[in-house]
């Protein structure tokens, strides 16, 4: 069924029964608007047919009293010869002045009419009342009709008693027949929608050959017919109602199936989404969008081009500019307003309302890069300064802070791996470098230990054995340093007595103390002072500042370690006079390989403050230096625990 009204004939079945159905429905609508003004759904029959035939028979008033005016009586009778009408014409008076009825009629109806006379006498208007008014300017008249037995003459009056008694009887089944017309045709035109630009055996979209035609274009033409019919339509009135009724009807039939066609385009259109796109407005709005984004180019390349031109002059002589663009407005607008406090309140609100809220912006933009900067002065190189809103200068300002806080970062990474790839270095090579060390110890002990005659060779190995133990404990020293920095040794942090380290130090060093001809002065509060320490970590420390103010302090000077409880923290002092002078900094001393004395005449090997430090560090305490001239002091710093 769904590939038969693809068809022609199917498409053609539908287009007919549409077109049927509209010519029915639009009759039934014509009858009953008829019945409805006819009053044939509240009145009886016989009701209707006399209102109808008497409004029929005061048609033929104004013929009766013309006729009776101008003598022409006996042609009026000849007309009404083969009419059902019979009337007898009254003065005012009752006297009878004209009739073609043959004697014993009964009247039924009785029409009053008056005449409006002119000053010369002749008529000037003849006018129709159910009843005769008392007026001295108008002459009445009275005709009373009736119509002949049996309606034995085919004239209007027995048609109009016939299709009476028609729409009488049907006055209920047109409305049948309306509603059953409107159903099938609704119905037939919705399957004619559906099965508008199909075939039979595909499912594709075929367009008819009116599709290229632009849709509104389409419409107008409609638009333009139905004008048409109106206006000519109009001139046929002139030519009679018969022939009005033949151009109205075929006109209507006609414009009716273009209308319809127009329809089944319009439902083709709509499938392939064309409706709108196929009309000469959408080209039009097209072509002026195209003119319209064309334009904003344009201006968009002015734009950018004038923004870079702006963007590449320094930021102070963009202030400048800025500053300069605002005063000439401003004394343009003092000069055209002419000094009026209105116009220049006016101004003033409006200049306010654009400065303060971009001065505000400005403030924000450099309220970001301000954090970006505390971030990057703090060690923070994550953080990124968010990119969003920000404008000329102050978005490349950030770019570089954000570049610099990457760059930064890399190179921490760098450095960091540079240092990890030192430890292992040194941690590898001291590895190597002990196993044939330690033979060489070896040999060289069983060599000094062996007699013999020659001296020189007890005095060669002992100096042998001396300088391989020096290098021993410098490789262990530089693999020390090295894990102490990088944080690869093992602390076990414990609550301790720093005292006894005080304690330790002096009765280990006495002897070291006195062969330097030093003096140790130690000092320490009488209550326990307790820190978390690793003790093994913690003498290290001792033993290398120690170690260095035997080997550095001017001797006949005397040493002072000290402990004190400074803001809740153990301060532990070791302070000497340099043997050298000291003229170099405490960070520059801090590093690592760095000795207080530029002769190198000693055997220290500039590790063991660097080695200190770290040591502190990992315990989380601090060691600073302080030189004051010859004096040297080192501050060890830990927090007190309760």
């Amino acid at each position: 069924m769904k590939d038969f009204f693809r068809t022609i004939a199917g498409k053609s079945l539908l287009f007919i029964t549409v077109i049927c159905c509209g010519i029915i429905i639009l009759a039934s609508a014509i009858g009953i608007y008829g019945l409805v003004e006819g009053d044939f759904y509240t009145r009886s029959e016989e009701m209707v047919s006399d209102d109808l035939i008497e409004q029929m028979m005061t048609s033929y008033g104004d013929d009766i009293i013309w006729a009776n005016e101008s003598d022409t009586t006996d042609d009026l009778h000849a007309r009404l010869q083969t009419s059902n009408l019979i009337y007898e014409l009254r003065d005012e008076n009752g006297a009878l002045l004209d009739t073609n009825a043959d004697g014993g009629e009964t009247f039924t109806h009785s029409l009053s009419f008056g005449i409006m006379r002119m000053s010369n006498g002749q008529i000037s208007d003849i006018f129709y009342h159910r009843t005769a008014l008392e007026d001295e300017n108008v002459t009445y008249y009275t005709i009373n009709t009736t119509l002949r037995e049996g309606l034995p003459y085919q004239d209007r009056f027995a048609f109009a008693s016939k299709w009476i008694h028609v729409g009488y009887a049907l006055r209920y089944a047109v409305c049948v027949i309306a509603a059953f017309a409107l159903l099938l045709g609704v119905s037939a035109l919705i399957a004619l929608m559906t099965v508008s630009g199909r075939r039979p055996g595909r499912d594709d979209l075929v367009p008819g050959p009116l599709h290229p035609i632009p849709t509104d274009l389409m419409a107008a033409a409609m638009l333009l017919l139905l004008v048409g019919i109106f206006y000519f339509g109009d001139a046929f009135d002139y030519h009679g109602t018969f022939f009005l009724v033949v151009f109205v009807a075929g006109c209507g039939l006609i414009y009716a199936n273009l209308a319809l066609g127009f329809l089944m385009s319009l439902a083709v259109r709509t499938k392939d989404r064309s409706l709108f796109k196929n009309t000469i407005i959408w080209k039009v709005i097209k072509l002026c969008w195209r003119i319209f984004l064309w334009f904003l180019r344009g201006i968009k390349r002015i734009f950018l081009r004038l923004w870079k031109l702006i963007a590449g002059i320094p930021l102070i002589w963009k202030t400048a500019l800025i500053t300069g663009v605002i005063c000439l407005f401003e004394f343009i607008v003092i000069m055209f307003t002419q000094y009026e406090i209105d116009n220049l309140l006016g101004i003033w609100f409006v200049s306010r309302l654009i400065l303060v809220p971009a001065i505000f912006y400005l403030a924000l933009l450099l309220r970001k890069l301000q954090k970006g900067g505390e971030a990057l002065a703090t060690g923070d190189l994550s953080y990124q300064i968010p990119l969003k809103g920000m404008i000329g200068d102050f978005k490349q300002h950030a770019i570089n802070l954000n570049d610099a806080s990457f760059g930064l970062t890399n190179a921490v990474e760098e450095r960091l791996k540079s240092e990890r790839m030192k430890t292992e270095l040194i941690t590898n090579v001291s590895h190597d470098i002990k196993t044939p060390l330690t033979s060489i110890i070896n040999y060289a002990s069983l060599i000094s230990n062996e007699p013999t005659e020659n001296e020189r060779i007890t005095e060669y190995s002992e100096v042998l054995v001396r300088q391989s133990e020096r290098l021993k404990r410098l490789i262990e020293d530089l693999v020390e340093a090295s894990k102490a920095s990088t944080g690869n040794l093992d602390v076990l942090l414990a609550p301790c007595d720093p005292s006894i380290f005080l304690t330790q130090a002096a009765g280990e060093y006495e002897e070291k103390l006195a062969s330097a001809h030093l003096s140790l002065i130690t000092k320490q509060p009488e209550q326990e002072v307790h820190i978390l320490a690793d003790s093994r970590r913690m003498w290290r420390i001792f033993d290398n500042l120690m170690n260095n103010i035997c080997k550095y302090a001017q001797e006949g000077t005397r040493v002072y370690l000290t402990l004190e409880v400074i803001d809740n923290n153990a301060v532990i002092s070791f302070k000497n006079t340099s043997r050298d002078a000291l003229d170099i900094s405490e960070e520059e001393l801090m590093e690592r390989f760095v000795r207080g004395d530029a002769s190198r005449n000693t055997e220290g090997n500039g590790l063991g403050l660097s080695i200190a430090k770290s040591l502190a560090e990992l315990q989380n305490g601090t060691l600073n230096l302080q030189i004051d001239g010859d004096l040297f002091k080192a501050i060890l710093t830990f927090p007190i625990i309760a």
